[in-house]
């Protein structure tokens, strides 16, 4: 060739390029598992989160019922006694 360094460019230089672009690649792959897997954090965190809301709800619901009900036997207890 014209020089050694060209010789060594050549002789090595294919490697290095080919080792730049399957790190990249690597990289690439690596992040979009990382980003699916934070999508289906993220979804699973929005179905606790309605679930969390529902049951809060529901809850809510049940206490309103049982303060009615133990308004309704405190009065029959008085007019039983």
């Amino acid at each position: 060739m014209f020089s050694p360094l060209l010789d060594i460019f050549f002789q090595y230089g294919g490697a290095a390029i080919a080792g730049v672009i399957v790190g990249l690649l690597s990289k690439a792959f690596f992040a979009r598992q990382m980003q699916s897997k934070i999508r289906t954090y993220q979804g699973e965190i929005v179905k606790s989160h309605s679930r969390i809301l529902f049951l809060e709800s529901q809850n809510e619901r049940l206490e309103k019922r049982v303060k009615e009900l133990e308004g309704q036997f405190s009065k029959e207890r008085l007019v039983m006694n």
